[in-house]
């Protein structure tokens, strides 16, 4: 059995003990089946600065709240913690884990403090160990051991060190790593051997064309890491006192577990119950949409939204993971209303009710969207994104915007 402490380390920089989670160990009569539970420590309960780590799943009460989630054995929230595939084989491969022991709760033992937002773990009587994060200059041999990784090719022992210490703990599926550059923490999101679009310099474009837009995205910047392009996206779970502020990602707050069928719409609901100024982040949130819909980002998944807490309460949180069309898919992740299919102006319009906007006002934002969104052309040029991907990808988007257009 896996007894962890769970921490918490506050805006102001305090770290804080939560509580305790228990994971059983397998059920290898029911395929693996995990059991666990979550309790907050009384000591928590009584602090001034305590919040629900998850207000719909995990209420601040002082009572063991069993996980129900068998294949991962703990509450989502902290499987929230964890990063995607990606950096979850690097982390098999930095702690030489066997089949049995890569699945959450034993991930989550070696996180430690190395995981985005502001939970950390550790056994029992121990602190939560944080690695030291990796300067920006070091960049090009990450990115060169990255793709050796990528390809499955034994790298050397210097080479994985520096892995290990960069690219266990961002989330996401792609390859990217943790940076401080000029006192200011950063994920770099590299290339993959695997693209089969140049994804990077599609996303860089994508962030500054989303914030031409009047998307609250954080602050990025394309580098080079030799030969190859990296985009740097700032972390916004990092507070000026050099705190942290806890992350929710909409998937654990809906409470969507393996094939979910959810929109827009779902997220509106959860921004107005929760979120401590809902009229400006349903605004937030309907100008993302409108966004997504023009530009075709359908990696619109719950996991690509999140909201933080801060010291007034929770709030959306900042727009990332923004990319057109490149897979192909015909339809969104998410719904809007009762289709998820690219949707015409009409449609659109439709909704604006449920963002508490009125028909006008939703009219004035879907115009100031695709107004700044008709520079795509430009943008994608400036940053360098190959002529084939823009020749591929004019078409989806030219017939994106006309269906918004009045």
């Amino acid at each position: 059995m896996i007894h962890l402490n769970v921490w918490l380390t506050l805006p102001d920089s305090q770290r804080i003990q939560v509580g305790e989670l228990g994971v059983t160990d397998p059920d290898i009569r029911h395929g693996g089946k995990l059991e666990g539970a979550f309790r907050y420590a009384p000591e928590y309960l009584i602090h001034p600065q305590a919040f629900a780590l998850d207000p719909v799943h995990l209420p601040l009460l002082p009572q063991e709240f069993p996980a129900q989630r068998p294949e991962a054995g703990v509450h989502a929230v902290f499987e929230d913690s964890l990063p995607d595939a990606w950096g979850r084989r690097v982390m098999v491969r930095r702690y030489n884990l066997a089949r049995p022991q890569q699945r959450v709760p034993y991930l989550l033992q070696q996180i430690g403090a190395n995981a985005l937002g502001a939970l950390a773990y550790a056994d029992a009587g121990a602190s939560p160990v944080t690695d030291q994060i990796t300067s920006v200059s070091d960049l090009n041999a990450i990115v060169e051991a990255a793709l050796r990784f990528d390809a499955g090719q034994t790298t050397q022992t210097d080479d994985l060190a520096l892995l290990f210490q960069a690219c266990s703990s961002p989330g996401g599926a792609r390859p990217k790593a943790l940076v401080r550059d000029t006192g200011r923490e950063w994920i770099a999101k590299f290339p993959s051997l695997r693209d089969t679009f140049a994804l990077v310099p599609l996303e860089a474009a994508s962030m500054q064309l989303a914030h031409s837009a009047g998307i609250l995205v954080p602050e990025t910047r394309l580098v080079q890491a030799g030969i190859r392009p990296v985009l740097l996206v700032e972390r916004f779970d990092i507070s000026p006192a050099a705190g942290r502020y806890h992350m929710l990602s909409l998937q654990t707050l809906l409470g969507a577990e393996g094939y979910y069928y959810a929109g827009y719409h779902d997220i509106a609901d959860a921004l107005r119950l929760w979120s401590y100024h809902p009229a400006d982040d349903l605004l937030k949130l309907f100008r993302l949409m409108v966004f997504n819909i023009a530009l075709g980002n359908t990696d619109d998944h719950l996991k690509n939204f999140s909201m933080l807490r801060d010291e007034r309460g929770w709030h959306f949180a900042p727009a990332y993971d923004l990319t057109p069309n490149w897979t192909g898919n015909a339809e969104h992740q998410l719904s809007f209303g009762a289709s998820s299919f690219p949707p015409d102006r009409a449609t659109v319009l439709g909704t604006a009710k449920a963002f508490g906007l009125s028909a006008k006002r939703a009219a004035m934002i879907i115009d100031a969207v695709v107004a700044a969104a008709k520079s795509w052309k430009r943008m994608f040029k400036r940053f360098e994104v190959p002529v084939s991907d823009v020749e591929r990808l004019q078409g989806d988007i030219l017939q994106r915007l006309s269906r918004l257009q009045a």
